[in-house]
């Protein structure tokens, strides 16, 4: 690699450095405004769901706010993001899926997560290519201190979860990091973890926007978890990414087949 983690705004080098490394780095694609705006309302979300005792806490210090399509409409316009969208089209086709959009939040004294790649519901062997692929939104600046992603490039060409017995689990990572507005879009395949915070007092705030390939089931249920005036004003492109088109003329039909 001729760098960890370099960052580029040119979409054929992303694209060439997820295939070699299996994940890209690509430049803030929001107007400062709407930046502004991801980062103040996932601040608000995270701190008043840890102030009335409802927020999802684990591993030591960290923290993950769910739902987040039902949380304000500028995470809608990020699942939506154009930048973001040719990537995930470029790793699992047309017609991906959205599965899911939550926040990822490294706190102080928050341990590393075990290391994985994201597709591991699925059996062995494994195809040539992902059945997911996943996007860190970073909101703070990802450094190797305060939890930034953790990876292992190029494992996503080995076609197979690590092997814990053999002690892959423990084998050495490497920090991805990034200016804060920086993305990080990565193959399913990819072995990676989050990094612990190791800073006393800095929490590292980023969303992950998970998308899968059209016949792939969704993490998050979006019939049943997001709610209706999401899709009453949906996008066509946020209809897709929900799941109401039909996949191939067969996959997601009603009452039969389209004529």
């Amino acid at each position: 690699m001729t760098a960890l983690g370099t960052i580029t705004g040119n979409y054929e080098e992303a694209k060439a450095h997820l295939r070699e490394w299996g994940f890209c780095l690509i430049e803030n694609p929001l107007p400062p405004a709407k930046f502004k705006e991801l980062v103040e309302r996932l601040t608000e979300l995270a701190e008043a769901e840890r102030e009335d005792n409802s927020a999802f806490l684990y591993d030591g210090g960290n923290q993950r706010v769910f739902g987040l399509l039902n949380k304000g409409t500028i995470f809608e316009e990020i699942v939506q993001n154009e930048a973001v969208c040719e990537l995930m089209e470029e790793l699992l086709g047309y017609n991906f899926l959205l599965s899911s959009i939550h926040a990822n939040i490294a706190g102080p004294g928050g341990a590393r997560m075990a290391l994985h790649p994201d597709q591991t519901f699925a059996r062995m062997p494994w195809p040539p290519y992902p059945f997911v692929a996943n996007s860190m939104w970073m909101l703070d600046d990802f450094t190797e201190e305060n939890g930034a992603t953790r990876v292992i490039p190029g494992t996503h060409l080995l076609g197979r979860p690590p092997d814990y017995a053999a002690g892959e689990g423990d084998i050495e990572t490497q920090a991805v990091c990034g200016p804060a507005g920086t993305v990080m879009v990565f193959d399913g395949r990819l072995w990676h973890q989050t990094g612990a915070n190791r800073t006393k007092d800095r929490l590292r705030h980023g969303i992950l926007v998970y998308y899968c390939r059209a016949y792939i089931r969704q993490q998050e249920n979006p019939f049943v978890a997001v709610d209706r005036d999401v899709h009453d004003r949906a996008t066509p492109l946020m209809r897709r990414l929900l799941g109401w088109e039909i996949y191939q003329g067969a996959l997601g039909q009603t009452g039969g087949l389209p004529t």
